[in-house]
Formats: C-alpha cells, sequence, structure tokens
C-alpha cells in the first residue's frame, strides 16, 4: 500500500533543513525580508485556452556567502482561466445527473457544448456562463546569486523548488429569459419578456503539485535599508508524484497549467 506524505510536511522537512543551514553558517550574516507582487500567465495552453492573473508575496534571504542567500518563500497566486470544456473535464455530478434533468428536451452534453437551452414551446430560454478560477499557495525555498553591476545595481539569478497547494474552483452563472402573453390583442406570440439570474458553484478541486522555479532580475538600492527590486520567473509544474512508494501529491490530474510566467517587482527590508 503506498504512503502518503502530505505537502506540507514535505515542504515543514525543507524548511527545516533551510533553517539549521542558515544557523550553522548564516547566523552573523544579514538577513533581508521583501514583499512583492506580480503579474502572470500560463506559457503554453494545455486545459486552459488563457490564464492569467496576479500574485503577492514575502519571503526572507539569510546570507550564506558573499552574494549567495539562501531563501524561503510564500506566494499567494491567483489566475481567471477561459476554458471552453470545462463542464466535460468538472464531471460535477449535481449539474449532470440532477440539474439538467429538471431541463425538458435536452441533456447535459448538449448544454455543455451550446451553453445555451430553449424550451420547446419558447417560453424559456437560458445562456450558461462558466466561470473558473485558480488559487495557489505556493510553499518554497531556494537559493539566489547577486552579481553587482553597479554601485547601486545588483544582477541577480536564482532558483527555487516547492509545493503548491491548489483551489481550482468553477461557478455556473446563468442568464434566464421567461417570456408571457399579456396584451390579449397583441399579434406576437409574446408580448413580454422577463430575465433573471441565477448562480450555481461547483465543488472545488484541490490538490497539490511540485514545481521548479528558475529567475532572473535586478535589484536597485535605494537606501542603505531599502532596495526595489524586478524579476522575471519560470514556473515549471512537475509530473514528480511519488517516491520509493510515498505519495508526494494528490490532486495532480486537477491541475490545469503545466507552466507559467511571471514579472515580480517588490521591495527589499534589509537587516
Amino acid at each position: 500500500m503506498m504512503k502518503s506524505l502530505s505537502p506540507v510536511k514535505i515542504n515543514l522537512v525543507l524548511t527545516v533543513m533551510l533553517l539549521l543551514v542558515c544557523r550553522a553558517y548564516g547566523q552573523d550574516k544579514p538577513i533581508t525580508i521583501k514583499i512583492s507582487g506580480s503579474r502572470q500567465t500560463q506559457t503554453e495552453i494545455y486545459k486552459a485556452s488563457e490564464a492569467a492573473g496576479f500574485g503577492l508575496g514575502a519571503q526572507m534571504n539569510f546570507r550564506l556567502l558573499k552574494g549567495l542567500e539562501v531563501q524561503l518563500k510564500v506566494n499567494y497566486d491567483y489566475l481567471a482561466l477561459s476554458q471552453n470544456n470545462v463542464l466535460d473535464e468538472w464531471d460535477w455530478d449535481y449539474w449532470e445527473k440532477t440539474y439538467i434533468d429538471f431541463l425538458p428536451g435536452t441533456n447535459a452534453q448538449t448544454v455543455n457544448k451550446s451553453l445555451t437551452y430553449t424550451s420547446a414551446d419558447s417560453i424559456y430560454s437560458a445562456v450558461f456562463d462558466p466561470t473558473q478560477r485558480l488559487k495557489e499557495l505556493r510553499l518554497m525555498s531556494g537559493l539566489e546569486y547577486n552579481f553587482p553591476l553597479s554601485k547601486r545595481i545588483k544582477l541577480f539569478l536564482g532558483i527555487d523548488a516547492g509545493v503548491s497547494l491548489f483551489f481550482r474552483e468553477l461557478q455556473m452563472n446563468e442568464h434566464w429569459t421567461k417570456r408571457f402573453k399579456i396584451d390579449s390583442l397583441s399579434t406576437t406570440k409574446f408580448d413580454y419578456e422577463f430575465q433573471y439570474d441565477l448562480l450555481h458553484f461547483a465543488p472545488t478541486k484541490k490538490g497539490s503539485k511540485l514545481f521548479a522555479a528558475p529567475r532572473l532580475g535586478f535589484r536597485l538600492t535605494l537606501n542603505p535599508s531599502l532596495d526595489f527590486d524586478l524579476a522575471a520567473h519560470y514556473i515549471h509544474y512537475l509530473n514528480w508524484n511519488e517516491f520509493a512508494g510515498i505519495r508526494l501529491t494528490h490532486g495532480h490530474e486537477w491541475f490545469p497549467l503545466k507552466s507559467k510566467f511571471l514579472v515580480s517587482f517588490g521591495l527589499v527590508f534589509k537587516y
């Protein structure tokens, strides 16, 4: 039987190991704290045709050697996804096996494809608009090396590795129209329309995914206690889900990205 090791425990082990390294080699070294924001997008089409959003992050750096630092990071990422076949993939029992049965003359496959419905008597019609989001809590650690370009500007290279705890959400916005015959003298079949909206929430798909993330950036010294940096990051999600019979991640089949690119900007506080 395969054992399962939670992503939080994996990251906790990595964090403890890094803290021990920092304790052994970096007790008398400077510490920096960075608060950052980012814009991000997927780099290739996988499940979603489009995926773009923003991120917020915090990190702590410990200097090991001149120019070399070890980092601990936490990031929250939010992406809006566009996907034509999301209802077919989601396997939403309430939608496919219960709700659509209340709409005579159609089935889940037809509605999922057309995202529309009209009753046989034309009294009712609807347009369905699914909205999909991906939320990630990325826990990671890494190394960074700085190259001074001038007195105030540095170039830095780095790589991170960690785990993403993800939550993939889907909500269905429904725009309904009901038609009435009010004026008995009217020659049209219907002379009044009443419109209303409904909102359904699908069960959240959640799990974890390992990733590696190289980066390249510039850092500008603003004053002795504060820097500003700008960096480009490439996040590659790994298909490495188990090791030596121990499951490292779960729910990876629901993760909608293979990789993404982000540009970050941040303030670095030096202590």
